[in-house]
């Protein structure tokens, strides 16, 4: 019976190696090829000559990149909404989340179901527009810090935090010197939940490093284009590029180096606007899990 038992063990864990390989060859493939994509030549990367290795060992696309002042007035961008951004929802989610975690807070229960409401019942993109533009912050910095600044599932998340976390003698004894709900919170509270704040940077700065939605309905002046934007506009103009090429009999030859300089650049800076995020998760990726994990578990 456990010679049976054992030799379906095995099997299991040969298939579940099996899928896990495959599942982490989908996921790691496109990142690969964009990294040897950028090192090779346009040509053949667009005659899809590419696969495995680089062909045809190119710089020239980081070249073009490294004198294209766009790429770095968003890079600078991107720099400025991860960092106020990430930091601001995280003070407002943080702040929320604490009241809510609070089972002698009166509103609990009604407010807890008006941002579930909220969360699940919008009120449409072009009545935000209005009230956005109504309200000055078209082509400024403070919209996309501003606009789904809280994003409800994280503050719930905090929330479970909070609760799971919560031990009364500790609020009872600090109590007792004196501190209020505003001491507790900054005194003893946060020190001790620094996994969650970490969360709610890590989750706020990927968002607004990664958004582009946003700023293509709020944004048109290039000036405060985020990186992801920037990349758009990019691949945007490889494919009007690509498609006119095929109409035009005049100088086909200009609108073939355009293309291939367009070609050659968009591996590059898909490769930088995806880079410092994954450098980022490395190195708080335990802070991550522990925090995730911590908030669902009540023991």
């Amino acid at each position: 019976m456990s010679k049976a038992m054992n030799n379906q063990e095995k099997g299991f864990n040969i298939l579940a190696y099996i899928i896990t390989g495959i599942a982490c060859l989908l996921v790691l493939y496109p990142m690969y090829f964009i990294v040897i994509a950028s090192f090779s030549d346009p040509e053949k990367v667009m005659a899809g000559e590419v696969f495995l290795i680089p062909k045809g060992l190119n710089l020239s696309g980081y070249e073009r990149i490294f004198s294209y002042d766009p790429l770095w007035t968003g890079y600078r961008n991107s720099l400025f909404y991860t960092v106020a951004g990430g930091i601001l929802s995280t003070v407002f989610t943080l702040f929320a989340a604490y009241p809510l975690s609070r089972k002698d807070f009166a509103a609990r229960r009604p407010l807890t179901i008006f941002f579930l409401i909220a969360m699940f019942f919008q009120g449409g993109l072009i009545p935000q527009y209005i009230l956005i533009n109504s309200m000055h912050l078209r082509n400024t910095y403070a919209v996309l810090l501003l606009v789904s600044g809280i994003q409800v599932m994280n503050l719930l998340m905090a929330s479970s935090y909070f609760r799971s976390t919560y031990v009364p003698s500790l609020y009872e004894a600090a109590e007792m010197d004196g501190c209020n709900h505003f001491g507790y919170f900054f005194r003893i509270l946060l020190p001790l939940s620094m996994p969650i704040v970490i969360v709610m940077l890590l989750l706020y700065g990927v968002y607004q490093w990664n958004d582009y939605f946003r700023a293509m309905i709020y944004l048109d002046k290039e000036q405060y284009y985020p990186i992801q934007l920037v990349l758009k506009d990019l691949l945007a103009s490889n494919q009007v590029t690509g498609s006119l090429f095929e109409m035009l009999s005049e100088d086909q030859d200009a609108f073939s180096e355009m293309l291939k300089a367009a070609e050659s650049m968009k591996y590059g800076i898909i490769l930088m606007a995806t880079l410092p995020m994954m450098v980022v998760y490395v190195f708080l990726q335990k802070y991550f899990i522990k925090g995730i994990t911590i908030g669902s578990v009540k023991e």
